[in-house]
């Protein structure tokens, strides 16, 4: 009877239990376009329950070893060919080292690429997504969003989002959560809303538009959860992580920007040059600091970097002088 290729075989494959024999079946099994999906998804189930494992080269290498040393009858069965041990071969530790070296340091690199589903955009540009599960998403300039290659999980919706982006997540009938995990020490827990997550250098922001949604982040050495409400804007400071709530009486202005419009509200021209420099690209200075605290209020349409500039220069009687991508604000008296 021929063995078959089941969750617990494979789970066994992974953990480096398998016989030489089971080894060639999954492999062979698994050339087969219809059954690769199948592979990855109990594969991101078996590292999710092995979160602490850390290949060990030289066990790894010790028990190949043992195993191209043992007798064929041990552990195959009869009329299988294998290779004969080459142990004895005074390169054969080198090299044998070197290829699970190179397993270890470069498939799990890559497993990244292989397994998600990278969308991005340049600076000065959006971007719609339909994921599978209908959920949509608007992507902000130079924002990246990773979506799993071979859809979701029976459990969680996941996704990685590095940049800005909005969200309007469908619901399943089956209650399935969506996540949005960031790389800075929050992620966003939702099971059907609409909401915003700003995800840069200097912090981190959630918005939320519609229904609720759990936001989960670090405190020093301490996870903290925060259950949201619609209207409510939560900054996550990155200098000092310290979590600050308060209400928007417009939450939709956070997401403005997906129709070509930018919101101030007392905003200080100093938080105004991050927006160029995280959007476009580009470095705006302002020479004096009592500048930098003048604050901008209104409603701005702009289709481009250069648009969104004359706008705020002309509404501040303001003047710059641009050269390449370094944009001089002087002071007005000057």
């Amino acid at each position: 009877m021929k063995t078959q290729v089941t969750k617990e075989l494979l789970f066994n494959y992974f953990a480096g239990r398998t016989t030489a024999f089971q080894k060639q079946l999954i492999d062979e099994w698994a050339k087969n376009t219809d059954n690769r999906e199948q592979f990855f998804h109990w594969l991101e189930i078996w590292e999710s329950q092995n979160p602490q494992y850390v290949a060990d080269v030289q066990t790894a290498l010790d028990r190949h070893q043992m195993r191209m040393a043992q007798d064929p009858q041990e552990d195959e069965p009869a009329g299988i060919d294998r290779p004969i041990p080459v142990t004895q071969q005074p390169w054969f530790r080198w090299v044998a080292a070197a290829s699970v070296a190179l397993l270890v340091g470069s498939g799990w690199v890559f497993r990244d690429d292989l397994m998600n589903e990278k969308y991005t955009t340049t600076y000065g540009e959006t971007r719609q997504l339909t994921l599978a599960d209908g959920s949509e998403v608007t992507l902000n300039a130079n924002s990246t969003l990773k979506v799993p290659r071979f859809g979701f999980g029976y459990q969680t919706r996941d996704v990685a989002l590095s940049g800005e982006a909005t969200f309007s997540v469908t619901h399943t009938t089956d209650d399935q959560r969506f996540v949005v995990k960031t790389n800075r020490n929050f992620e966003v827990v939702v099971l059907g809303t609409e909401f915003s997550v700003y995800n840069r250098e200097r912090g981190g922001k959630v918005v939320l538009n519609k229904g609720k949604v759990q936001l989960r982040y670090q405190e020093g050495q301490s996870p903290r959860q925060l259950m949201m409400k619609p209207g409510d804007l939560v900054t996550l400071n990155r200098r000092d992580g310290q979590v600050q709530l308060r209400k928007l009486s417009q939450p939709e202005n956070a997401s403005a920007w997906r129709e070509n419009r930018f919101v101030f509200e007392e905003t200080t021209l100093e938080e105004i040059t991050h927006l160029f420099k995280e959007n476009y690209g580009l470095v705006l200075e302002i020479t004096d600091p009592k500048l930098a605290k003048w604050t901008v209020s209104g409603s701005f349409t702009a289709r481009n970097a250069e648009e969104l500039l004359e706008s705020l220069m002309e509404g501040s009687a303001l003047t710059y002088k641009r050269t390449g991508n370094h944009i001089v604000i002087p002071n007005p008296a000057h």
